[in-house]
């Protein structure tokens, strides 16, 4: 680099300016917070799309802290109290982690986290006060639930900073379509009227969900607010030196000397992940022994549920393990020669699906079954393996049994197509770079 230009780079770089030949942008560097109730650092539970964006976005200059939970049930274990309202970093991310309350299952106690939450989001200026945390320039809304997006957008107007929500799930249609909760509950109407404030309040909204704005227009979203930025998949992980749990490890071998298709489901056991669907191969297999074998990866309110079915029903092709850290859950997908996912059969899903685990599946080059009920779906757009109605048993067992005949050439083949479109498409390289834009733009 001559010498002229990389003056003009240090003299950029000490405004908080970077120049962006991708987008043909002055980037200004910013200092973002991404606020996810349900985030966690790396060692207390698997990495999520809050850590994965907030080190994407650190290459274009922008200093990004995630504002999580101390206490929720996707972590490991909580914060310890010394990490409390303190930035501390993980792997390169900053974290500032509110304290909330400890709860089980989805009783009550989980939504007074939820408003732990809350409470302690609108106290962050009196944190900035502090000399805690740098005031913002854009504060990120991610919606695992909306009670504290209010909030957010009353910090945002108090600092004049610009505000994105994010739209994970789209809520409360997923109450109402996947609970059924019914539409006048006052929950249900609440949430509406943040969902609708959202929209209205935000300088943008960010969904996951790629045909969302058909919903989110016609509840007030305009157009020119709406950007599609996916879910990621991360590429380089490495997983030397770790090692699947004995028993399961035993399972793999056990299978394989047996010759059975090995199908791997990896991710939560709720009523939205339809697993029991699986369960009800059982009227086809009857008690002859199926050639394939799934192994489910998690836990979830329906855990118990599904396995005193497979132990009441005398279900031999299904066994359960509980959730592992998301390096095992990646040679554990290694290992496995499909993997499965499945939903209901609702309408919501019409508006596009984002789960993290469907790139996991495509990274490691697996054929995914994908038990959904419209055609608009990645896995069959991208050819990645086979894609069935849900609870249609017959179906789920044809598309097995087809996998089952393939050489382990032609599914690696299907495979492939999987890990070709992330290595174009969901890096989060590329979707951090797709941020960037947007935080730019908003700020321009």
């Amino acid at each position: 680099m001559e010498k002229g230009m990389l003056r003009k780079k240090l003299s950029l770089l000490s405004q908080g300016i970077l120049a962006d030949s991708s987008f043909g942008l002055r980037v200004r560097m910013m200092k973002v917070w991404y606020l996810h109730h349900y985030a966690a650092p790396p060692d207390c539970g698997a990495p999520m799309r809050a850590h994965y964006l907030a080190k994407s976005l650190a290459p274009f200059g922008h200093d990004v802290t995630v504002v999580a939970a101390s206490c929720h049930h996707l972590r490991k274990e909580s914060a310890p109290e010394k990490d409390h309202l303190t930035l501390r970093s993980f792997d390169e991310v900053q974290y500032f982690q509110l304290p909330t309350r400890s709860y089980v299952g989805n009783a009550w106690t989980r939504l007074s986290n939820m408003f732990d939450y809350n409470r302690q989001v609108k106290l962050l200026p009196q944190v900035i006060a502090a000399g805690r945390l740098a005031k913002p320039d854009v504060l990120i809304a991610s919606s695992p639930h909306l009670f504290a997006f209010p909030a957010v957008n009353k910090i945002a107007e108090q600092l004049s900073a610009k505000v994105v929500f994010e739209v994970r799930d789209l809520w409360p249609l997923s109450l109402v379509e996947l609970l059924g909760v019914p539409a006048w509950h006052p929950l249900v109407v609440w949430m509406g009227m943040i969902e609708k404030q959202g929209y209205k309040k935000a300088d943008a909204v960010v969904s996951l969900l790629e045909n969302a704005y058909q919903y989110m227009g016609k509840r007030g979203l305009d157009r020119d607010k709406f950007h599609y930025i996916s879910n990621g998949a991360d590429l380089d992980e490495s997983v030397d030196g770790v090692e699947l749990p004995h028993d399961c490890q035993s399972l793999f071998e056990r299978l394989k000397k047996r010759e059975k298709l090995i199908v791997v489901y990896a991710g939560a056991h709720g009523p939205p992940n339809a697993l029991d669907q699986v369960l009800d191969l059982k009227k086809l297999v009857g008690s002859k022994e199926a050639p394939y074998h799934f192994v489910f990866i998690g836990d979830g309110s329906s855990k118990q549920q599904l396995e005193d079915r497979v132990r009441n029903e005398k279900i031999s092709f299904i066994s359960f393990f509980p959730r592992m850290s998301k390096k095992q859950v990646s040679i554990a997908v290694k290992k496995s020669d499909v993997c499965f996912i499945g939903w209901n059969n609702k309408n919501i899903y019409s508006y596009g699906t984002s789960p993290n685990k469907i790139g996991d599946y495509f990274v490691a080059s697996k054929p995914v079954i994908n038990a959904i009920g419209h055609e608009n779906d990645i896995v069959n757009k991208i050819c990645a393996g086979i894609v069935v109605p849900p609870y249609n048993p017959d179906r789920l067992d044809a598309a097995l049994r087809k996998m089952y005949a393939l050489t382990d050439e032609e599914r690696k083949t299907i495979g492939r197509r999987g890990r070709v479109y992330v290595e174009k498409s969901l890096r989060w390289e590329i979707l951090g770079e797709k941020y960037s834009k947007l935080l730019t733009e908003l700020n321009a």
